[in-house]
């Protein structure tokens, strides 16, 4: 259980804050920080949202005060010097990649507020609840428990698109009534779903919508079909993005459960120096425990894994081989 009049005390008692989030953020990383940058901003304090990667384009709608910025070594001595830094939505400080010697180096008195499993302890506080579907969940009810009047139409937008893009649009298993009702509060205070909705996965670029019907067209079965992946080599990548070294196409492993036969869908991304993959589930076979296994993390039934400096090539079989093993050990449970 979350002490949310401690965090408050935190946030009351001093007045100058960095937040940031993970490495390729996703809606709940950036709703859940503007959510509370204009919480902070309520409360008439100084703050800067600094995170590793740029924010992707389909969130830039949310924030149309460009309060959020790429770090760059110019934001040093801001971060060294703030008297609190808020981690939100992650919980390793490996996350924060680029920032993660000078988040270290800094002064400032460090919380982590989350809901994934396992927290590392480099913060002096940690607030996480892994029964949260969203940690936009976490920072609705912080607002709320201060006052629920602070809850204005650009918070509301920024904590529904949090919640909405963490729940799988209100599909995963962790979904409640609860989230339900809170979903329904935010609707009153002016959210718009259909908009946002739109806004987050309806305004895809050409180039991108081009990556995902190749990726689609080479989907591959393993496991009699119950296993889905997909593979974005660099060649593939560059051809459509070639300017990129990594953006959100986290939801492409999406399209692998439309498979009825499926139970589990991959999706491959290669990097310049390295390999991610992203893991999505149907039921509750447990994907979070197939990445652990690599040193990666998340939920249930949705879970992501980074392998810095390896090859593609070396990746994929051993991620292929321990699904099936989770698979086989999950089905024998049944």
């Amino acid at each position: 259980m979350i002490n949310y009049n401690r965090i408050i005390e935190i946030l009351k008692s001093n007045n100058s804050f960095i937040i940031t989030t993970h490495v390729n953020p996703d809606g709940d990383a950036i709703g859940s920080e503007l959510a509370l940058a204009y919480f902070l901003q309520k409360l008439n304090k100084k703050f800067w949202i600094i995170n590793h990667s740029p924010t992707p384009e389909n969130y830039l709608f949310l924030d149309e005060e460009n309060l959020i910025h790429k770090y760059n070594p110019d934001f040093d001595e801001v971060i060294l010097h703030a008297e609190v830094l808020i981690a939100v939505d992650f919980n390793t400080i490996g996350r924060t990649r680029s920032m993660m010697e000078i988040v270290e180096k800094s002064k400032a008195y460090k919380i982590i507020i989350d809901h994934h499993r396992n927290p590392q302890n480099f913060v002096d506080e940690i607030f996480y609840d892994i029964d949260e579907p969203a940690t936009g969940n976490i920072i609705y009810k912080l607002i709320k428990t201060y006052n629920e009047d602070f809850i204005d139409k650009k918070t509301a937008d920024a904590l529904y698109t949090a919640i909405m893009t963490d729940t799988g649009s209100f599909r995963f298993e962790r979904i409640t009534s609860e989230v339900h009702l809170i979903v329904a509060d935010l609707i009153s205070r002016g959210v718009n779903p259909t908009y946002i909705y739109n806004k987050v996965y309806n305004e895809m670029s050409y180039e991108k919508l081009k990556l995902l019907g190749e990726a689609i067209s080479n989907i591959k079965l393993e496991a009699n079909g119950k296993i889905a992946f997909m593979v974005l080599d660099r060649k593939l990548i560059e051809k459509y993005v070639e300017s990129e070294e990594e953006f959100d196409v986290d939801g492409f492993a999406n399209y692998c459960l439309s498979l009825k036969s499926v139970i589990v869908g991959l999706l491959f991304f290669e990097l310049k120096n390295g390999t991610k993959v992203s893991l999505r589930s149907k039921e509750k076979f447990p994907v979070n425990s197939v990445a652990e296994k690599f040193g990666g993390g998340g939920h249930l039934n949705a879970a992501g894994i980074r392998f810095d400096g390896m090859k593609l090539v070396d990746v994929l079989p051993k991620v292929i081989k321990q699904t099936i093993e989770d698979l086989k050990q999950y089905e024998g449970e049944l």
